[in-house]
């Protein structure tokens, strides 16, 4: 199956929307199986949803728990339900390669592509 931009569009403001609901969605970033961020994301969460891709929008930074080099990441809608998994490097981009307990850490870039 091939979608068009408009379907794959579609698809992805219904992400949005369902992760707009309630209180802020969150974004967990781990080192193993340990979170060591939890961002709470903007509300609306999209910067931007075109051509198939959707740009979050950012939020604060915040300080690790743990030090560390990060793995992955996965996105939460306020409720609590897992929408999301992230490698690292692709899809998330990190302030930082490496945390250190303590440390500011920042989201510098965050996006679905279908």
């Amino acid at each position: 199956m091939i979608l068009s931009n408009d379907a794959k569009n579609a698809l992805l403001q219904g992400l949005a929307s369902a992760l707009n609901v309630g209180d802020n969605a969150k974004l967990s970033i781990y080192i193993g199986d340990v979170a060591v961020v939890d961002f709470v994301m903007p509300n609306p969460v999209q910067q931007s949803i075109a051509d198939g891709v959707l740009t979050f929008n950012l939020p604060e930074k915040l300080l690790a728990t743990e030090s560390g080099t990060p793995t992955s990441a996965k996105l939460f809608a306020s409720d609590g339900t897992e929408f999301a998994e992230f490698a690292i490097g692709s899809d998330i981009t990190l302030s930082r390669n490496e945390f250190y307990m303590g440390g500011y850490v920042s989201l510098t870039s965050l996006a679905i592509n279908i």
